[in-house]
């Protein structure tokens, strides 16, 4: 977050970035029919310890309230939504879209982040569907490309195939940890070491040592998944995230999709498709996701649901430039006599109650101000409206807003 309040030009310019990103997520996400949520930034220390997840706890920031309850700042923010809506429901009666924008909260070993991040993401809770679960992928797609990156990868996966294949074979909790870090990492070497030392039939150390490869296009990658399916169940999740990118392709969004099913569940609560997102030379996510289905039975309550979230600051950070940085032009420009004055502000009132962003200033100052706008306005003996290089004269708010419709610009 953005916390330096002092005024200087750097940090007005790094505080509109951050504001310009935020406002292009939150349009994106509306377009899909998301409604905004909030949760509590203090939360019980036990609504995390106490739930499948892969938040370290000792990246929690804990503190004593007055009863000498642990509390804990806000680390995750599906477990929250999930067990508020535990709370009231015990079963899901109709679809429910819920986005947010709140601050979490972690103390993580790398000393280059900080504590404090800004996540952005939505919560689609209904039930699982090739359907649902593109339409999801298709909207942070969406959103990404809003923001103007152009080279945009999302990386699908399914918690459930490296689960089968797991599960044919005896390992403790924290070799199949270790595993999962190896393969997650495609670190090829070390994972045949690992193979070899805990004995296992050689037939399903060649498939787990095959995982690492089946990454890219997903037709081929299922392709070739079939050569090491050991499992009904594995063969119905190849036939599932296949009818996935199908319905993305119908997006359009068939360029930007690759399958990786060495892509290993990153966050304990994830139960099936799981994916992320990569933009430009970027070299980490910017965007994680997946379905959680079984979240909601952790708080007695039948409530599968599927969602992604995105860090604002890595999002600036990737932007590096490009066009989510880049001052976006107002609407409206007024430049005015100031002896017009009053004539002016009375434009500017009605323009901005028709949600219109708009700058008044003299003409005078008119070399001080250098924010572009779309459309301009004059104020003076005669009042003009001026649009792509065209200049025409009005006398009052109607025969303006006529020549808005015109240039194609009411709302």
């Amino acid at each position: 977050m953005y916390t330096d309040y002092r005024v200087s030009d750097k940090n007005v310019k790094d505080y509109q970035k951050y504001e310009r990103t935020v406002k292009t997520i939150q349009k994106r996400f509306k377009t899909y029919g998301y409604e905004r949520i909030k949760t509590s930034t203090f939360e019980q220390y036990d609504l995390y310890s106490k739930v499948t997840s892969s938040i370290n706890q000792k990246e929690m920031l804990k503190l004593i309230d007055r009863s000498g309850d642990v509390l804990v700042l806000r680390p995750d923010v599906t477990i929250p939504i999930t067990k508020e809506l535990a709370d009231n429901l015990t079963k899901l009666p109709n679809e429910l879209r819920y986005y947010y924008v709140q601050d979490v909260f972690r103390q993580t070993p790398l000393d280059e982040e900080g504590i404090e991040s800004t996540q952005a993401g939505v919560e689609y809770f209904c039930e699982s569907s090739a359907r649902a679960d593109a339409e999801v992928i298709a909207l942070a797609c969406h959103t990404l490309k809003d923001l103007g990156f152009d080279d945009v990868k999302i990386e699908v996966g399914h918690a459930g195939f490296f689960k089968e294949l797991i599960q044919l074979i005896s390992l403790k909790n924290r070799d199949i940890d270790r595993l999962k870090t190896l393969i997650q990492a495609k670190n090829i070497v070390e994972i045949e070491e690992f193979l070899r030392d805990i004995g296992i039939e050689e037939e399903i150390r060649e498939a787990i040592a095959k995982l690492p490869f089946l990454y890219g296009d997903p037709t081929q990658v299922s392709e070739r998944a079939r050569g090491i399916v050991q499992t009904s169940k594995m063969d119905e999740t190849l036939n599932y995230l296949t009818e996935v990118y199908e319905i993305l392709k119908l997006y359009g969004l068939e360029n930007n999709i690759v399958m990786d099913l060495g892509l290993i569940n990153h966050m304990g609560y994830y139960s099936d498709i799981i994916f992320q997102g990569f933009v430009g030379k970027f070299g980490k996510p910017v965007l994680m996701g997946g379905r959680y289905n079984e979240l909601g039975n952790e708080f007695g309550a039948e409530l599968p649901a599927i969602g992604f979230a995105c860090e604002v600051e890595s999002l600036i950070k990737a932007a590096n430039g490009d066009a989510v940085s880049k001052r976006v032009p107002i609407d409206i420009k007024i430049q005015y006599e100031k002896a017009y004055l009053a004539e002016a502000i009375g434009v500017a009132n009605e323009l901005r109650e028709r949600n219109y962003t708009v700058l008044s200033y003299p003409i005078a100052e008119e070399q001080l101000n250098v924010q572009t706008s779309i459309y301009q306005i004059k104020v003076a003996n005669e009042k003009t409206f001026n649009y792509r290089d065209e200049s025409t004269p009005f006398s009052s708010i109607q025969e303006l807003l006529k020549l808005m419709i015109g240039s194609k610009g009411v709302r």
